[in-house]
């Protein structure tokens, strides 16, 4: 079930005002992996019209809770294979449904475009929360930890 509370929102033309507040929160917290998300879509990533490179914001109650992106694996660069990259959901959103509903977003975008799906969990939590959304432990490809293969 859905929570009502929670929107996804696709970005398009800007990141969410927050995401300042998120960037800083997650960097607080030693998940530097917001920054590349930053970069990328300062450098014209996300605006191409290439699906392939897609972000979408999490908002629980009106706030920005979280961020996420789907784009091609810059480790493994085959075909059929994406990656779920730059997921961060705020510490105040946590187990409000945030994180569950912005994976189904971003694993709906990318298996609409590949077969496989990559990403390398940040901690053993993540892992955890990964592996409940299908993605299974692989240590086939550079720097990923888990995959899901639809």
């Amino acid at each position: 079930m859905i929570p009502a509370s929670v929107q996804i929102v696709r970005l398009t033309d800007a990141l969410p005002d927050d995401f300042e507040a998120l960037r800083l929160e997650a960097s607080a917290q030693s998940f530097a992996f917001i920054e590349g998300l930053r970069e990328e879509w300062l450098a014209g990533r996300y605006d191409s019209g290439d699906d392939r490179f897609a972000a979408f914001a999490a908002f629980h109650e009106g706030e920005l809770a979280g961020i996420g992106a789907v784009t091609p694996d810059p480790y493994d660069p085959e075909p059929d294979l994406l990656r779920v990259r730059h997921v961060y959901v705020r510490s105040l959103h946590r187990g409000a449904g945030v994180g569950r509903v912005l994976a189904a977003a971003l694993i709906q975008q990318g298996l609409a475009l590949a077969s496989r799906l990559s990403l390398r969990a940040a901690d053993r939590h993540a892992a955890a929360f990964w592996e409940a959304n299908g993605f299974r432990p692989d240590k086939g490809g550079t720097r990923r930890s888990h995959l899901l293969t639809r």
